[in-house]
């Protein structure tokens, strides 16, 4: 069967049944509030530039959103080896290859359709009240080079490990991840990520692209430092997947 008729087949049912999950949309939604704060917090001054006010909301969204993603979706293939879905699938013409693309996919565009109407909500206002209709621009810009790389990261890292590790320790592992390599402050003087291209936060993109200060972090960089970035993080998800691919091949001829 054809590579992309497979992978469209997946990509159409892992949409529809993620982006249906109450879990997922009850988790962001909450954890928006969160973000919304901080963000009302930090731009409570009337003196703050809707530039700043954009960035900010960006900022304190990439560092709860993608965290959220990656533990609803850290079920997506441990569900299938469970229920024996994925035995079924075998017997099947389809490769795996194009059944794990179809996944990947269909996860990441599930996902974004509540973070993305989450941000736009979140855009709106700001706009309005800082009457900068002209920013929007910067406000895609913004999501595209900040979330983007992050929710395809996680994505792919937490679709392809829970396929080895049991999704309880996972989600654990994950979480303690998540904090020291993206949101541990430096004061705490214990090795981490933080301060690398590795931060899945975005501090290098913020400061490479938009010049704008992370909250721990200042960063003097190079745009092409923050296309290294970017793309480091998007690619880690791709090899996730491609290592969870890998993975699943060699079991399928050990059973």
């Amino acid at each position: 069967m054809n590579f992309l008729a497979v992978m469209g087949g997946a990509l159409t049912y892992e949409f529809r049944m993620q982006v249906r999950r109450t879990s997922l949309w009850l988790v962001l939604i909450l954890v928006n509030f969160l973000d919304f704060g901080l963000w009302l917090l930090f731009t409570s001054n009337s003196t703050t530039p809707a530039h700043d006010a954009i960035l900010y909301l960006v900022q304190f969204m990439a560092w709860f959103m993608p965290l959220c993603a990656g533990l609803v979706l850290a079920d997506r293939l441990a569900r299938d080896k469970k229920t024996h879905f994925d035995e079924l699938l075998d017997t099947f013409p389809g490769s795996l290859a194009g059944r794990l693309a179809g996944k990947y996919l269909g996860c990441v565009l599930a996902t974004l359709v509540p973070i993305v109407l989450l941000y736009a909500i979140g855009i709106a206002y700001t706009l309005l009240r800082w009457h900068a209709i002209g920013a929007l621009f910067l406000a895609i810009g913004a999501f595209a080079a900040i979330m983007l790389p992050a929710i395809f990261f996680v994505a792919g890292a937490s679709i392809a490990l829970p396929a080895i590790l049991n999704v309880p320790i996972y989600q654990i592992l994950f979480i303690g991840y998540w904090f020291w390599a993206n949101l541990l402050p430096p004061r705490f003087r214990v090795p981490s990520l933080i301060s690398t291209m590795l931060n899945a936060t975005g501090p290098w993109a913020f400061a490479a692209f938009f010049n704008f200060p992370w909250v721990f972090l200042k960063l003097h960089l190079t745009v092409l430092q923050g296309i290294e970035s970017v793309t480091l993080l998007t690619g880690l998800g791709i090899i996730a997947m491609v290592a969870a691919w890998g993975y699943l091949r060699w079991r399928q001829t050990h059973r």
